[in-house]
């Protein structure tokens, strides 16, 4: 996922072939001009030089990769910490009223960085949730602990999301690059400029506006069907799009998108700590910030005290401390 560049990411491989060509033609074309207005050989030399330069970096941009915004700007322990501190949020807001409060020290600029992101919220495969935003003007880490309570209580489709109901919900994050006006000069051109599971797409119309992440396409494929959801979905006529195409502004954006695998993902330790209870405690990660390959689960005895963001066992125990 990336931003439109026109330089790297419009040059399939036709495009450098047909540069190749040009750049040859053109550099035969100034060495027989020179040739006969008598130049020197050093000019000429010179002159093919700069042509060969040229091409050189049309062929090198087939092998670079398009932009930085892509899947492995973040690694995996900095996904896995992002959806860990979604849940946490999740956990500690609905049961506690207390949010959590990241050591910034331990964290990586990557999630210090001012982005915007998207918290969506799925329960048995339906959606419980999903607000999000476009200011760059807070840290990531802080953009995901709002979103996610914004998604799960502020959501005005739904009902706010109950901490009984967080066994059956995973999560997910997009992380959103800055959106960019999109122009066209007809519906016909409107369509053949979205590409469809890369593009995030927002719309505007006298009725509102409304958007659609990336990852909506996988059920809204047809592009024309995408447009007049997006349309529906702030109330607008579904063929507005269409048939007042001069009336509407489009922007793009791109995501990198992840998501928990099931909902499954152990008990989060509350803000004011816990010990494990009958039986001990299987503890199996922490909300923190490691290193890949984190160390592998443990247990430990009845009574032991469990630090706050203590990932345990769904199974295990535990007995709030007060």
């Amino acid at each position: 996922m990336w931003p439109r560049i026109p330089l790297i990411r419009l040059w399939r491989v036709s495009d450098v072939v047909l540069s190749v060509t040009l750049l040859l033609c053109n550099a035969i074309k100034v060495f027989k001009k020179l040739k006969t207005r008598g130049q020197s050989l050093a000019v000429s030399r010179q002159v093919i030089l700069r042509c060969f330069m040229l091409l050189s970096l049309s062929v090198s941009s087939l092998f670079v990769t398009p932009h930085a915004f892509s899947q492995e700007k973040y690694s995996t322990a900095e996904k896995k910490y992002m959806l860990a501190l979604a849940r946490e949020t999740l956990v500690w807001y609905l049961k506690y009223h207390k949010l959590p409060q990241p050591d910034t020290a331990t964290l990586s600029g990557n999630l210090k960085e001012k982005r915007p992101c998207f918290v969506t919220l799925m329960k048995k495969g339906n959606l419980r949730g999903c607000v999000g935003l476009f200011e760059f003007e807070k840290p990531l880490y802080e953009n995901i602990i709002d979103r996610t309570i914004v998604a799960a209580v502020h959501d005005d489709r739904f009902f706010p999301v109950s901490y009984d109901e967080l066994r059956d919900i995973t999560l997910e994050i997009s992380i959103l690059t800055e959106p960019k006006e999109l122009t066209f000069t007809t519906a016909e051109d409107l369509l053949n400029k979205l590409i469809p599971f890369e593009d995030g797409v927002i719309l505007y119309t006298p009725y509102g506006s409304s958007t659609y992440l990336p990852q909506v396409w996988e059920q809204l494929p047809d592009k024309e069907a995408f447009l007049s959801q997006l349309c529906a979905k702030h109330g607008a006529p579904g063929n507005y799009w269409k048939t007042n195409y001069k009336k509407i502004r489009v922007e793009i954006y791109k995501a990198i998108h992840f998501k928990e695998e099931s909902s499954a993902a152990g008990k989060i330790v509350g803000p004011g700590g816990a010990l494990a209870g009958k039986g001990g405690a299987k503890v199996i990660g922490i909300v923190a910030l490691t290193k890949e390959g984190s160390p592998a689960p443990y247990v430990v005895n009845e009574g032991v005290p469990l630090q706050p963001g203590t990932i345990v066992a769904e199974d295990s125990i535990i007995v709030d401390r007060q």
